[in-house]
């Protein structure tokens, strides 16, 4: 829970910590909530995809040498075909992702930058995009639990 570890004080081990084990070390996923009135855009991985079925926020892993703000749109627009702007983080955390490897995410809210866009699946990761309640977030089989935790006081 961010939340716990944020609030913690580090004991004396954590502090004098010089083991390279100790550390994090992962890579860092950001993904985007696109949010239009009280609907919330996701896309569905496709057959041939581990993650077949599920639902996911769009965006993805963050380049060596990249800005944030750059590497969030670049995987937007590589998935969906449109661009975003970014608003604000919402939420950040780790997660362990299909292949085991960590990976530590952050969650920024977002909005479409055309309000006619034109969506542009990129097949090999996208197989559907829908417009979902907001309501209905946390019952939906998203990707990983711990975006649903990590959502949960934004989901109104």
């Amino acid at each position: 829970d961010t939340r716990k570890v944020l609030g913690s004080t580090p004991s004396a081990r954590t502090m004098n910590a010089s083991s390279p084990d100790d550390k994090f070390w992962g890579q860092v996923t950001q993904k985007a909530l696109i949010r239009e009135g009280k609907k919330v855009l996701l896309n569905k991985y496709p057959k041939h995809d581990a993650a077949a079925g599920l639902l996911d926020m769009p965006g993805g892993r963050l380049h060596v040498g990249e800005s944030v703000v750059d590497g969030l749109k670049r995987e937007v627009f590589e998935e969906i075909g449109v661009g975003i702007e970014i608003h604000k983080i919402l939420a950040t955390g780790t997660i362990l992702i299909m292949s085991g490897n960590p990976s530590y995410f952050v969650i920024y809210e977002a909005s479409l930058v055309d309000e006619n866009p034109n969506f542009v699946l990129q097949s090999d990761e996208v197989e559907e995009l829908g417009w979902f309640e907001i309501k209905d977030f946390l019952s939906l089989p998203i990707i990983y639990k711990e975006y649903k935790e990590a959502l949960t006081p934004f989901l109104n």
